[in-house]
């Protein structure tokens, strides 16, 4: 729309300049309005697409928003939902020492071995 108003301004101030120009009193005036006029119609010619273009980057200036909320949702979803670190049990401490107990090598459990076995991780124990 507003290239449209430019455009028409400039064909009023072209037609007025053409005519105080021809004038021998007006000759300064003329050439001035016809600046004025040519100035108005090259603008007015180069914004008859701007409101296309400025709707068409609001549209690509949404999707880029669009994207950086969602890939800033995921990030902080996925600090916050991140999985726990496996911890390996720590092994019972051992009971006080009271002749017959023996500890297991592997895991240090310390208690009644059935068996030749460990009772808390099942590895064998020497005799």
């Amino acid at each position: 729309m507003a290239g449209i108003v430019r455009i028409v301004f400039g064909v009023l101030f072209l037609l007025a300049g053409i005519v105080f120009f021809v004038t021998i009193i007006g000759i300064l005036l003329g050439i001035v309005l016809l600046i004025i006029g040519i100035v108005l119609l090259a603008s007015g010619i180069s914004a008859r697409g701007d409101a296309e273009r400025m709707s068409q980057q609001q549209a690509q200036t949404n999707m880029l928003l669009q994207q950086q909320i969602a890939m800033n949702a995921a990030q902080a979803n996925r600090q916050m939902y991140a999985p726990p670190q496996y911890q390996s049990p720590a092994p019972p401490p051992p009971p006080p020492s009271g002749g017959s107990t023996r500890f297991c090598p592997s895991c240090g459990a310390g208690g009644q071995m059935a068996g030749g076995f460990c009772s808390y991780c099942g590895k064998p124990v020497p005799r």
